[in-house]
Order: C-alpha cells, then sequence, then structure tokens
C-alpha cells in the first residue's frame, strides 16, 4: 500500500512545502515563521540553528559550504571533511573526491544529536546533495532507519547532477528504502524573475505527492550578503502573493511529521 492510499490520499495532488536551509541565516528563519508553513529543515552546524522552534522541522543533514561567507564547519574531527581551513568542502563534488564514509556516519551522526538537542526532528533530508556517492547515501538511509525519521528520497535521479557512475547503486537503494518517492521540485535554477510565475503554474500538476523545496529569506541586509539573495527574496515575495497562496490550498497539505506517523 503507497503512502497516499494510507493516507485516504489516493488521486489527490499532495504536496510538501519544504524551507530548506534554515539555521544558515536569521534573515532564512525569519522568512519561516513570517509565511507561517509548517515543515523545514535546519542546517545543524548554521550559526542560527539554535534561533529556531517549529511543528515540522527536520535536520539538513550538512557536509559542504559552498560561499565564501557564511561558512560551517564540521561537528566532528573528520579530516576527510575539512578544507585546508577547517571548513567543510565547497562542493558535493570535491566531498566525494576525499570523503571517507566512516568521517561522515559519525558527523551525520553528530548533527542528528545536536538537532535532537535543539528540537523534535521529524525527518532527514541533505545540503546539496552531498550523501548521493553510493556509500553515503546506504548511510543516510541507515540512520534514518535507526532514529525512525523518514528520509526524502526523490522519485527520480534525472537533473540531481549524479555521475552516471553512481547510478545503478543509487537506484538499487531507493528500490530498497522504506520511505515514500516524492516528486521533487526545485525554483532555484531559475532567474528571480520567474519565480512567481514558476509557483502559479503549480495550478497545472496533476495528481501525486510533490515535495517542493524554497529558499525563503527576508529583504535584510544580513540576507543579501548570501550570493544568492536575490532567488531567496524572490521565493519569499512568491510565497506571501496572495495567488500563489490561493494556488497551494489547491493541494492537501502534507507534513513529515504526518508522515512519519503514516509509516
Amino acid at each position: 500500500m503507497s503512502l497516499l492510499e494510507r493516507l485516504g490520499l489516493s488521486g489527490r495532488r499532495v504536496l510538501i512545502l519544504h524551507h530548506d536551509d534554515l539555521g544558515l541565516t536569521h534573515a532564512q528563519n525569519g522568512a519561516y515563521l513570517a509565511l507561517g508553513f509548517p515543515t523545514g529543515s535546519v542546517m545543524v552546524p548554521g550559526a542560527w540553528a539554535g534561533g529556531l522552534r517549529g511543528r515540522d522541522l527536520g535536520v539538513h543533514l550538512t557536509l559542504t559550504s559552498e560561499w565564501s561567507a557564511p561558512k560551517t564547519r564540521p561537528l566532528t574531527e573528520g579530516e576527510s571533511l575539512r578544507d585546508e581551513a577547517g571548513f567543510f568542502p565547497p562542493s558535493p563534488e570535491a566531498l566525494w573526491r576525499r570523503a571517507r564514509a566512516e568521517e561522515v556516519e559519525r558527523e551525520l551522526r553528530a548533527q542528528i544529536e545536536a538537532a535532537r538537542r535543539l528540537f523534535t526532528p521529524t525527518h532527514l533530508d541533505t545540503h546539496q546533495g552531498a550523501v548521493l556517492r553510493p556509500d553515503l547515501a546506504e548511510i543516510y538511509l541507515r540512520l534514518a532507519q535507526e532514529y525512525r525519521l523518514p528520509a526524502y528520497v526523490p522519485e527520480s535521479l534525472e537533473g540531481l547532477g549524479v555521475p552516471e557512475a553512481f547510478l545503478p547503486d543509487l537506484l538499487r537503494l531507493m528500490e530498497r528504502a522504506p520511505f515514500p518517492r516524492v516528486r521533487f521540485l526545485d525554483p532555484y535554477a531559475l532567474p528571480p524573475e520567474e519565480r512567481l510565475g514558476f509557483y502559479l503554474d503549480l495550478s497545472r500538476l496533476p495528481p501525486g505527492l510533490y515535495y517542493l523545496i524554497h529558499h525563503s529569506a527576508l529583504p535584510t541586509p544580513e540576507g543579501r550578503a548570501l550570493p544568492d539573495w536575490a532567488s531567496r527574496e524572490a521565493d519569499y515575495f512568491a510565497l506571501s502573493h496572495p495567488e500563489v497562496r490561493r494556488v497551494l490550498s489547491e493541494f492537501h497539505p502534507l507534513t513529515w511529521k504526518e508522515v512519519r506517523e503514516a509509516l
């Protein structure tokens, strides 16, 4: 029985609207509170990880630090997870070239445990898809089962930048994973001026279980210190728009907390 069947939602359009990168900046956290949508995930190594409370917050497992600032460091001492300055590597590819699986497992476990001291996590997901190296994906899924937290698993790996050599093993892991596979939606690559249209076009989607991530941030000086601030503000203003709110009301809203209870 599928998750939607178990929830009595077969044939419906069901949406998990997910706020990424919480804990990175105060502007991210402020947008989460202002918008009022419950679901998001927290970068525990982020400077603002301790400044947030919510009823459907997960752990945004972090193994990369992509900008010159702000930077994030591992919670553990794993040398293969650090650049020459002690920060996480700048990209998944850089991580995959050097990360030792045992050090990744210690770090992910430390982030989950730290999150549990800050809030009650409802799920796991991953920053920049950094766990998509197959041996790291196995750790990610195993920890999710150990902690009894549903993990984000996409319906398809297309468009996620996964190296072709990883695909066979990843697909086998996904097929065995005891978690629902969701249709991934992400407007991040679109220019900011196209963001409103993207959200309005959600009205055309057919029935299914969708996982839509956004990176909304308030228009503050701190938020605008990020290189992609215009994209984050565009998400915030679009999701505040009354017509977008009307389109979202056409979907059945689902939280990871409800997914966890159903599983």
